[in-house]
């Protein structure tokens, strides 16, 4: 029996599609939610808080732009801005931001935001933004039963 040669290429398209679509699609499973050397700082000081990322259902790269040429001594940096879903109960692990300043943009839900520089819990509902600079330590715990959007913008060295 002859196989048709037009199927086995329809289907060897439909296929090699597939694999295109999930190597696309990789990069966006496997990125991180925060710098693994963040995380180890935050533990070599010993910060109180949750040592591991769990419950994140989603990290959506939505753009980012090169500095260079945009600020002075920037060059190698890009602004990035990143969409995360969090599940019930999901946390961020604790961490030390290091040259990674940011905000974070409540647009569903609501976060519950642990920090060095504030004395006690912060609810961080719709609307609400958080700033992040160096130094800062904290983590992030979604305690509701809704799920949370965030958006999130930072500036981080080219290809992270």
């Amino acid at each position: 029996m002859r196989m048709n040669p037009r199927f086995n290429r329809h289907r060897y398209l439909h296929l090699a599609a597939l694999m295109v679509a999930l190597c696309v699609a990789m990069p966006v499973l496997s990125h991180e939610v925060i710098p693994e050397h963040e995380a180890a700082a935050a533990q070599r000081l010993k910060a109180d808080g949750p040592t591991e990322t769990v419950g994140v259902d989603k990290v959506t790269p939505l753009g980012s732009v090169s500095l260079d040429g945009e600020i002075s001594g920037a060059e190698g940096k890009v602004l990035r801005a990143r969409e995360f879903v969090l599940a019930p109960g999901a946390t961020i692990a604790v961490h030390e931001h290091q040259q990674r300043p940011g905000l974070a943009y409540i647009l569903e839900g609501e976060l519950v935001e642990h920090r060095n520089d504030h004395q006690g819990p912060i609810v961080r509902g719709v609307g609400a933004v958080a700033f992040e600079r160096s130094g800062l330590v904290h983590y992030w715990k979604n305690e509701s039963g809704r799920s949370v959007r965030a958006l999130v913008v930072d500036i981080v060295d080219t290809g992270s």
